[in-house]
């Protein structure tokens, strides 16, 4: 398994979202732990500058359209028409601001789930339909890839289910459309599913996980939801232990193939910089091609 490591750099160093200065302290600092990318959605005054930190420090970027998406509440298989056409005219956008700064890759969501899941799928369809013909009319080397979330207790996105999801893929690779998966372990915890038997229904189209944390056995907890808890928190879900334990079963899913491994929790301490350090001392096993 070739690891490519990744870094959500918005949760992990939040600065560095609206700050072009602090996206370019963290980066540096990431290459230097030897990261390969970074996972992002940037709207500061100085987001012009994002692509040359990126190529400064040989860093590949990953743009995160499923922010503003959820943000603004658009949905891709919204059956309501306007809220669907705009869902992809804000993707679009954001594959404009990536490959202006040599990104090629857009993280996309399907949406919240409506009355219909068939009228959602057929609508998602549609967007995913127009988004590639997008990347056709621009000439763009850019790739999509879906992050599914879950779909009744917290984000309730369509996709969804692992079933479901690998479903809907399979069928846009029958129609020649190359979506990829993202696939999140709190999402697929908090969707009520095990996270390695999800990987195994989607790894034919699955070559990003990202390892993010929740808390959903107490509803009373402060930390209870989708919080990207820190893999210390207790009572949680995905934590060091489950990571480690876990591992060789990923490794062996992904034998002779790449995996992009994005780690995703909210740093609540004053420095971002110590926290990433502490955490990634205590993952040596991530950050090694097996």
């Amino acid at each position: 398994m070739n690891i490519k490591k990744s870094i959500c750099t918005n949760l992990v160093f939040p600065r560095s979202r609206k700050e072009s200065a602090e996206f370019r302290r963290a980066a540096a600092f990431l290459k230097e732990h030897g990261v390969d990318s970074l996972e992002f959605y940037h709207d500061g005054p100085g987001k012009k500058q994002i692509g040359r930190i990126l190529e400064e420090n040989k860093l590949e970027g990953i743009y995160i359209g499923v922010i503003p998406s959820k943000e603004q509440k658009l949905h891709a298989c919204s059956v309501d028409e306007e809220n669907r056409r705009r869902a992809v005219e804000l993707f679009e956008s954001c594959m404009d601001e990536a490959a202006a700064d040599g990104i090629s890759i857009l993280m996309i969501n399907s949406g919240a789930i409506g009355p219909s899941v068939q009228g959602g799928l057929e609508a998602l369809k549609e967007s995913i339909r127009e988004l590639y013909n997008y990347i056709e009319k621009k000439r763009y080397s850019m790739r999509l890839t879906l992050e599914p979330c879950d779909s009744w207790m917290f984000a309730r996105q369509l996709l969804g289910p692992a079933a479901r999801t690998a479903a809907f893929v399979k069928s846009c690779r029958k129609e020649g459309l190359p979506l990829k998966l993202t696939m999140d372990s709190a999402h697929t915890l908090e969707e009520g599913e095990d996270f390695l038997e999800a990987l195994e229904q989607t790894r034919e189209w699955c070559s990003h996980i990202h390892f993010a944390n929740c808390c959903i056995r107490d509803s009373a907890s402060s930390m209870y939801g989708d919080q990207h808890v820190g893999f210390e928190c207790p009572q949680s879900e995905w934590g060091y232990e489950e990571i480690f334990k876990a591992w060789p079963r990923i490794a062996k899913l992904y034998e002779n193939r790449e995996l992009r491994v994005a780690i995703e929790v909210l740093c609540r301490s004053e420095d971002p910089y110590s926290y990433f350090e502490s955490m990634w001392q205590r993952m040596p096993y991530v950050q090694k091609s097996v």
